[in-house]
């Protein structure tokens, strides 16, 4: 059996939100802060898997991540959205480092750029990426790469 259980400030609203069974509320995670016993709560127990995993989205998405704007610590919205272990592929790592070959930073720079993102910030990607699928020419080579990838990958499988 699987429950639902969220992480409280001293506020006493919710700033992570996890699915886990036995004694997973009270063991440390990697990206968010165990809070004290009395603020770790069971939202719902007795869940399938399956049920808890809903649950836990439909609460993730309530509440918002802090990297969308949310509230929330949690990095990833389910198990497929944002996995633990996801890596950029070797080429897009080849591309983001040539795009960075001779850029000087400045300590300040380099110190924000460990910082989590501001609202703001988080505001001003969504708004770019936003702003780049509704340019016709971006839409339609992001949608021949992708057709391009399903085609090679159909093709290797064969």
């Amino acid at each position: 059996m699987f429950y639902v259980y969220q992480y409280l400030t001293e506020e006493g609203t919710p700033y992570y939100i996890g699915k886990g069974s036995g004694r997973r509320i009270h063991r440390p995670h990697t990206k968010t802060t165990l809070p004290p016993v009395e603020r770790r709560q069971i939202i719902k127990d007795g869940l399938t898997n399956e049920e808890a995993k809903s649950l836990e989205k439909e609460l993730i998405t309530k509440y918002g991540r802090k990297i969308d704007g949310g509230i929330l610590d949690n990095i990833k919205i389910n198990q497929w959205a944002c996995h633990t272990g996801w890596r950029h592929s070797q080429e897009t790592i080849r591309k983001i480092s040539e795009g960075n070959l001779g850029k000087k930073r400045t300590p300040e720079q380099r110190k924000n750029y460990k910082n989590k993102k501001t609202q703001e910030h988080s505001e001003n990607i969504r708004s770019a990426v936003k702003n780049l699928w509704a340019d016709p020419v971006y839409k339609a080579q992001r949608l021949a790469n992708f057709r391009q990838k399903f085609a090679d990958r159909k093709q290797n499988r064969g």
